[in-house]
């Protein structure tokens, strides 16, 4: 028992740091007083929109972006939690970057991994806040602008096209749903190439319903998710362990099959023996906080999928790579794209121009 309650301890430490330690709303979640939906018809109600030039277009130095009018493919990504508000269930989906401080990071980290292949459309949407992840009406909520803005960058701005569906954290969570609801069993199904649902639960039962996972890097049509932590770090596994999500039409607390983790230095799925060495990684970059992009460390880290955890080995590494949650929980979560930043850009070129050989 006094291993169990240490452990449990531990985990809650763990769970306070990723979820910003702190407050709770006054008032129990209401959704008939929630704050205005965004229109996803007005380009204001997007954070990565094409033509802006914004921040998503950011690279690092010595490669570019695809100009938009040649991109073979569109990428609908789900951003993660970039609010600071602890005090609501549901940001202000307008949240300046003030407010939400982790926005320019998202496009700048994260997003920009795909303007190598593909016009880039990110939604704001009213964002669970991190204690708002705790209560189901606050993440339907947030569901339900992610679903509307996918139905319309579907019907208004995909024109056909083939399309990645990427997401990070808080994302994710949303991207497990919509893929079901929106993509599966649809002709939009044909074209979709690849979902990267990164940094957060994903059940590896999808190939049940249909959808395969990745286990090679020219795959096309298939799942991956990986989580980065600490070698052996049980307190990590939080990102993925008992868990409610949506499975199948319903919500599912139970029965928990393995979250996926695909190995984005060989794009094999499941377990390994041993580590891919380091210098297989081409390129990692720390989370950015503003522009410009920093140089890409080759060799930064191996990695080796392990339990549905995806472990790496930076104990040498930069401290630009450490965080509150790394140091408490051990997990990467704010550097699962980073530190495999090249491997993922050049991944997500492979799996379009593969899509398109298959659909010439």
């Amino acid at each position: 028992m006094p291993h169990a309650f240490a452990r449990r301890a531990a985990v809650l430490v763990a769970a306070l740091a990723l979820t910003g330690c702190g407050g709770k709303p006054s008032q129990p979640f209401d959704a008939l007083t929630a704050l205005p939906a965004p229109d996803y018809a007005g380009t204001e109600a997007w954070l990565a929109f094409p033509g802006r030039d914004g921040l998503e277009r950011s690279t690092p130095p010595g490669l570019t972006p695809v100009a938009e009018a040649e991109a073979p493919a569109d990428v609908f990504f789900i951003a993660p939690t970039t609010i600071a508000d602890k005090e609501s269930w549901n940001a202000a989906w307008d949240a300046d970057d003030v407010a939400a401080p982790l926005n320019p990071p998202v496009l700048l980290g994260q997003a920009s991994v795909f303007n190598g292949c593909c016009r880039i459309y990110a939604p704001r949407y009213r964002q669970a806040t991190l204690p708002g992840l705790s209560d189901q009406g606050a993440v339907d909520l947030a569901y339900q602008d992610v679903a509307a803005a996918f139905r319309v960058f579907i019907a208004e701005h995909n024109d056909g096209r083939p399309f990645i569906v990427a997401s990070h954290s808080q994302g994710t969570l949303h991207a497990v749903r919509l893929v079901q609801r929106e993509i599966l069993g649809s002709p939009l199904q044909d074209r979709m190439v690849v979902t990267y649902l990164i940094g957060g639960y994903v059940p590896d039962a999808f190939p049940e319903i249909g959808l395969p996972i990745c286990d090679a890097a020219e795959q096309t049509g298939c799942v991956l998710s990986w989580n980065a932590s600490k070698i052996g770090s049980a307190i990590a596994r939080i990102v993925i362990n008992d868990k409610t999500y949506w499975w199948n039409g319903a919500l599912k607390d139970a029965n928990q099959p393995q979250a996926i983790c695909v190995n984005p230095l060989t794009w094999r799925a499941g377990s390994t023996d041993a580590a891919t060495p380091a210098e297989q990684n081409p390129g990692s970059i720390p989370l950015p906080r503003t522009p410009p992009l920093p140089t890409l460390t080759p060799g930064l880290t191996g990695a080796r999928c392990h339990d549905g955890m995806l472990e790496v080995d930076l104990s040498d590494g930069p401290e630009a790579y450490s965080d509150q949650l790394t140091r408490l929980a051990g997990s990467y979560h704010l550097n699962d794209y980073g530190l495999f930043y090249a491997a993922l850009r050049e991944n997500a070129v492979t799996r379009v121009a593969a899509w398109r050989a298959a659909h010439p």
